[in-house]
C-alpha cells in the first residue's frame, strides 16, 4: 500500500471513530454516565410513578401528586455521617432562600430515604429536626413499598450501594420535580443553578 493510501485509510478510521464517539455521547455533550443522565432528563422529563410514601407523621402521600407545583427532592438515609449531612445543610439553606423569595407556597422540599429497613417516621422526624426543617415546607418520607423504591432509584439513576462500615455509598444529586415530572438534576452544591431553574419555571418557563 502506498504511503498516500495508508495515510488516507488511517484518517478514515480516525474519522469513523470520532463520529461514533460523537454519536455515542449525544454530540459530545454527555461525556460521562452522570452527564448523560442529566441531559436526558433535561430534554425528556421523566414522569414519576404514583408510588405511595409515608411521611414523618405516618401520613400516606403520593410521590406523583405532591402538594405544591414544584418540589426539590433528594435521597438520603438518616444514619449517614457524611454526604447526607451536606445534603441536609443544602436543604436548610434552600429553605431559607425559598422563604426569603416568597416561594414557600409554590415550592416544597422532600427528602426520601432509601434505607427501607431502618428509617421510619421517628427517624425521619429526627433528621428534619436536626436541620431545622419548617414542617410546612420541608417533609421527609419513606416508600411504603420497597419495589417502588427500587423502581424509582433505577429510573432516576440513583446509585445506592450497601457498605458494611459506612451503611451506604450513594450519589448526591438533587432533583427538581414539576407537577410529577423530574425536569432537572443538579449538584447539591449548585444552589444558584437550582434557584435559577425554579425561578424560570415559576415565571412560566
Amino acid at each position: 500500500m502506498s504511503r498516500w493510501l495508508s495515510a488516507t485509510a488511517t484518517a478514515a478510521v480516525l474519522l469513523g471513530g470520532s463520529l461514533a464517539l460523537w454519536a455515542a455521547t449525544d454530540g459530545g455533550a454527555a461525556w460521562t454516565a452522570e452527564s448523560a443522565r442529566r441531559l436526558d432528563v433535561a430534554e425528556r422529563p421523566h414522569d414519576l410513578p404514583n408510588a405511595t410514601l409515608r411521611d414523618v407523621e405516618d401520613r400516606s402521600i403520593g410521590l406523583a401528586a405532591l402538594e405544591r407545583p414544584l418540589a426539590v427532592v433528594d435521597f438520603i438515609y438518616t444514619r449517614c455521617p457524611t454526604v447526607c449531612v451536606a445534603l441536609g445543610s443544602t436543604f436548610r439553606d434552600l429553605q431559607g432562600e425559598l422563604v426569603s423569595r416568597g416561594w414557600q407556597d409554590r415550592v416544597g422540599l422532600l427528602s426520601l430515604t432509601f434505607d427501607h429497613a431502618h428509617d421510619g417516621s421517628a427517624e425521619l422526624a429526627g433528621y428534619l429536626e436536626r436541620f431545622g426543617a419548617a414542617p410546612d415546607l420541608w417533609n421527609a418520607a419513606r416508600f411504603e413499598n420497597e419495589d417502588d423504591l427500587d423502581a424509582v432509584l433505577r429510573d432516576l439513576g440513583v446509585i445506592v450501594i450497601e457498605e458494611p462500615n459506612l451503611g451506604f455509598v450513594h450519589n448526591t444529586a438533587i432533583y427538581l420535580v414539576d407537577r410529577g415530572r423530574v425536569v432537572g438534576i443538579y449538584d447539591f452544591a449548585d444552589r444558584s443553578g437550582l434557584l435559577q431553574a425554579i425561578e424560570w419555571r415559576l415565571q412560566g418557563g
